[in-house]
């Protein structure tokens, strides 16, 4: 008991000191993981919505039979799904897991090949499906040329 009344007392020292004292102003994050939502990075753009802050391929980019899809995600249990879209015939569909699930940032990196029969309509959706009726949420869909 007495080690107890001990750790709180120096606890509570702490913390008095810490409320009491000099003002301490914290500069903000700026690492990779911090929470700009701007939806800029210094070193590149972001397509983003509230859970995934994609940094390849962006709109309209040309992309080859094979191109890489990265970016961040913060998904429950780190799991989203994407699809790869000719107008609205669907490519290729898939799930990926990022390196952290939510609430944290994880990143995530899928090279996704694009079949030689495509035309000027290429699609990259990706999306959560809903724990609760597994409707499609938080959808991004990212229009693409593909290398014809």
């Amino acid at each position: 008991m007495k080690v107890f009344l001990i750790l709180f007392f120096i606890a509570m020292l702490g913390l008095g000191s810490y409320s009491f004292g000099e003002d301490v102003v914290q500069e903000p994050d700026q690492t990779e993981g911090s929470n700009d939502t701007s939806g800029k990075n210094e070193s590149e753009d972001l397509i983003e919505n509230e859970v995934f802050k994609i940094a390849s391929p962006l709109p309209n980019q040309t992309v080859n039979e094979e191109f890489v899809f990265k970016g961040k995600a913060r998904v429950f249990e780190a799991n989203f799904q994407y699809e790869l879209k000719d107008g609205e015939t669907v490519l290729e569909s898939d799930f990926i897991t990022a390196s952290e699930g939510a609430p944290g940032w994880g990143d995530f990196e899928r090279v996704i090949t694009v079949p030689e029969t495509v035309d000027s309509k290429l699609i990259l959706k990706v999306f959560v499906s809903s724990a609760k009726d597994g409707s499609e949420i938080n959808v991004l869909e990212i229009p693409l040329k593909p290398k014809l």
